[in-house]
């Protein structure tokens, strides 16, 4: 077996529960401003909002948009479909959405004995997308932070994950040879595709076993604590 010796861990959806946490932040801004008015329910919004949220952060990531004109457009965009042009008010649901999201103590199952189990072993580094106000108050509420040497995230650069130039940011930050270095990830067309482009072996986290895979990952699970069988 790969004699490791660092690791590069996504967060988002990987060990931090984002996708739960957000939801919960966007139904309590959603009913915080009376979003009910303009809606057919939440779910209604999450409907127009979700779609064309991937879609500008693939944007970002080509480095078309700006992170202020992100957030801008996909919070303004439910409101313009249903006919409401009202940028304060989609500036505050911005403003009340994210800054809930990372408060939220959510993690995946399995994060905190996988990270108990691989500290001693490895060095550990956080390579995210997400913006870094984010991201590093996500690691201090759910105490995660202790794991890890270093946060690198994408807005350190400008470029994102799958472009190579950001893994080897990340591997020249780190000191790390990609020779002894491991991507672990729950997106597979950014964290597994990235690291496979620089050379870099990967662990595929999969727990919805999404059929997206265009070539075989080095690895891939469904468990979080499969990889200790891994590592």
């Amino acid at each position: 077996m790969q004699q490791y010796k660092n690791l590069f861990i996504d967060l988002d959806d990987t060990l931090y529960d984002f996708s739960g946490a957000s939801r919960e932040s966007f139904m309590e801004t959603y009913d915080l401003l009376h979003y009910e008015r303009f809606f057919d329910s939440f779910d209604h919004y999450l409907s127009i909002y979700e779609p064309y949220n991937l879609e500008l952060w693939r944007i970002y990531g080509e480095g078309k948009i700006t992170k202020a004109e992100l957030n801008r457009r996909r919070y303004s965009h439910p409101l313009e479909v249903v006919g409401i042009n009202d940028q304060e008010l989609a500036d505050r649901f911005c403003r009340e959405a994210l800054g809930r999201i990372p408060t939220k103590n959510k993690l995946i199952d399995g994060a905190i004995e996988l990270l108990e189990y691989l500290r001693p072993k490895y060095r550990m580094y956080i390579l995210s997308n997400g913006f870094t106000e984010l991201q590093s108050h996500k690691m201090r509420t759910t105490g995660i932070d202790k794991y890890f040497d270093a946060l690198i995230l994408s807005e350190e650069i400008g470029v994102n994950k799958p472009n190579r130039k950001l893994y080897e940011y990340a591997l020249h930050k780190s000191t790390s040879d990609v020779r002894e270095s491991i991507m672990i990830g729950d997106m597979f067309e950014t964290d597994i595709v990235g690291a496979a482009n620089i050379g870099m072996e990967q662990i595929y986290f999969n727990p919805k076993k999404r059929d997206d895979c265009t070539f075989a990952p080095t690895y891939m699970v469904t468990d979080l604590l499969q990889i200790k069988e891994i590592l």
